[in-house]
């Protein structure tokens, strides 16, 4: 049998399963949102592990070493650093596709049409000056069995993070499920092998894995996270947040209650503070509904719910920004995304140019883009049809 899954239809950009079960805590969500969660994870393949506690920061840390020699950065590289997190490369452009997916547990295929996804080389001096303050270089090096877990590099901005981090182990590792395939579509994820699970406090997002620079036994990953907990502080603080169970995932999926809560009763818990920089400044942008498209070199953070005659409920869901375009003062454009939208918007070719995308508790809708933006050239920025233009620009919290 063979179902159809066009990407225009879809209702949901990509979301991970780790947005609403991360590590973190319990959430409260609305209840559309609660009901378009169960809605996925009836359709997700195995049984979702599902963390009962808390972390706090007084949990104990094990085995962990802080490396006070910052590795080396983009300055000492020729803007390797920069290009390989937020250019090209180590990434291939993706034209526009269609492939059939075959889902072994139901035997059924679905075709599935991929969006087309552009790169561009980073301007090296450029870059330094939008965000090369606020890269901190100090790795967290963590060693979760015989993984070793290493954060080479942390930036974010109080709405969207991205962390580089490599995970070795001598004869193969085996703990993360990546390809290129991967790459284009969800990204990276735990694999049933791994006897581990970490995230990064209130953020969660896709794992795009460098598949050039790795090897078999030592792989480079690119964590590109957008904020689904609280409104950001100020506070320039971020928390790695790990697991290590007596068990590998799939014993823990497949175990009964009783095993269950034996495995979690023996998993060992930590949280470790990640070193973190000031955060880059945000430009503000305003449409005529003082709707606010806020903007860092990294990111950008929509409010659906003002300007954009979008319904509480369409303003809910993130498939009505069917067209979002950054406009340069050049006469440049930067497509972040476009799909169709019957009745409203139609395109040649469907365009997906953010590294990840979700929606926040407040119904704001926040890119991870695909390159880093000179938000100091941007002209206005369009949403649909609607257009917002500069208001005000935010200063980075104080380190």
């Amino acid at each position: 049998m063979e179902q159809k899954n066009n990407y225009a239809n879809q209702k949901h950009f990509d979301i991970s399963i780790e947005d609403f079960d991360a590590l973190d805590g319990v959430h409260e969500f609305s209840e559309k949102y609660k009901e378009n969660k169960m809605k996925i994870l009836k359709e997700y393949r195995r049984k979702i592990y599902k963390p009962a506690s808390k972390y706090t920061k007084a949990a104990a840390v094990a085995a962990l070493l802080i490396v006070s020699v910052p590795v080396i950065t983009n300055a000492a590289t020729g803007g390797e650093f920069f290009n390989r997190i937020w250019g090209s490369t180590g990434k291939e452009n993706i034209a526009s596709h269609t492939e059939v997916v075959y889902d072994k547990e139901k035997d059924t295929s679905y075709t599935v049409t991929y969006p087309k996804t552009e790169y561009e080389d980073v301007d090296k001096d450029k870059a330094e000056k939008l965000i090369g303050s606020n890269i901190s270089y100090k790795p967290v090096i963590k060693k979760l069995g015989s993984t070793t877990l290493s954060v080479l590099s942390f930036v974010y901005d109080g709405n969207a993070a991205v962390a580089e981090f490599t995970l070795e182990k001598e004869g193969g590792v085996n703990a993360l499920e990546y390809s290129q395939e991967h790459n284009e579509s969800k990204g990276a994820d735990f694999s049933g092998n791994a006897d581990f699970y970490f995230n990064f406090g209130d953020y969660d997002g896709k794992i795009y894995t460098d598949i050039k620079k790795s090897t078999k036994d030592l792989v480079y990953c690119y964590y590109y996270m957008t904020k689904h907990g609280q409104p950001d502080t100020g506070e320039n603080e971020v928390i790695l947040n790990i697991e290590e169970y007596p068990c590998t995932r799939k014993e823990l999926w497949d175990s009964d209650d009783n095993a269950y809560k034996k495995y979690m009763d023996k998993t060992k818990k930590s949280s470790i503070k990640i070193p973190v920089m000031g955060q880059p400044a945000k430009t503000v942008f305003t449409n005529k509904g003082n709707g606010t498209a806020e903007i860092s070199p990294i990111s950008m953070k929509i409010d659906m719910k003002k300007g954009l005659g979008l319904s509480k409920e369409d303003a809910y869901d993130p498939y009505n920004a069917y067209y979002v375009s950054i406009n340069y003062k050049n006469g440049k454009k930067y497509i972040v995304h476009e799909h169709e939208m019957e009745g409203k918007h139609s395109c040649k070719t469907e365009t997906d140019n953010a590294s990840y995308t979700c929606g926040d508790l407040d119904d704001n809708l926040i890119f991870v883009f695909n390159r880093l933006v000179d938000t100091d050239n941007i002209k206005s920025v369009t949403v649909n049809g609607t257009e917002y233009n500069l208001t005000s620009l935010s200063k980075s919290p104080a380190s």
